[in-house]
């Protein structure tokens, strides 16, 4: 699946209508994988913000396919360490949402600390069909990689 700036500005559309209202003085969005999901979070930030203020808005690294999970997790119980009860809702957002292992172990992760899955926003761009994960606002389903516009070659996809 090619996603050009046309499409991607489509499908960032759809998803922002179908986003659920919160108080963006307690609300964090988190970017997960911000080397390609960096332009939907802030969309997201955006168009959460309201009478001047915008959610606080957060990177959250995550691995490539062959890549160790482990420091990952070691770097996201450190950070959710370091926030605690600052915020009431949270919206994690990903450009691609594929196998939907990541979103696994962050969401399972946050419930593990306290967090009510009610309070946790998972957004997808693009969710691949065969994910084991199913996002709550997404906004469109792929069967194959998807490819965007503003890609070059990374190795860790090799």
């Amino acid at each position: 699946m090619y996603v050009d700036f046309i499409r991607e500005y489509q499908l960032i559309q759809r998803l922002l209508h179908s986003l659920p209202k919160c108080d963006p003085k307690e609300t964090a969005v988190f970017c997960v994988s911000p080397d390609y999901s960096g332009n939907v979070a802030m969309q997201v930030c955006h168009h959460l913000s309201k009478d001047g203020i915008m959610p606080d808005l957060f990177w959250v690294d995550v691995p490539y396919p062959k890549e160790d999970v482990r420091p990952y997790v070691i770097q996201f119980n450190n950070f959710l360490e370091e926030i605690g009860n600052k915020y009431e809702k949270f919206f994690l957002v990903e450009a691609a949402v594929l196998s939907g292992n990541n979103y696994t172990w962050l969401v399972h992760m946050m419930l593990d600390r306290g967090y009510d899955r009610d309070d946790i926003v998972t957004v997808a761009l693009i969710q691949h069909t065969d994910s084991i994960f199913d996002c709550d606002v997404v906004g469109d389903y792929s069967t194959s990689m998807p490819e965007f516009y503003y890609e070059r070659y990374n190795v860790f996809w090799d």
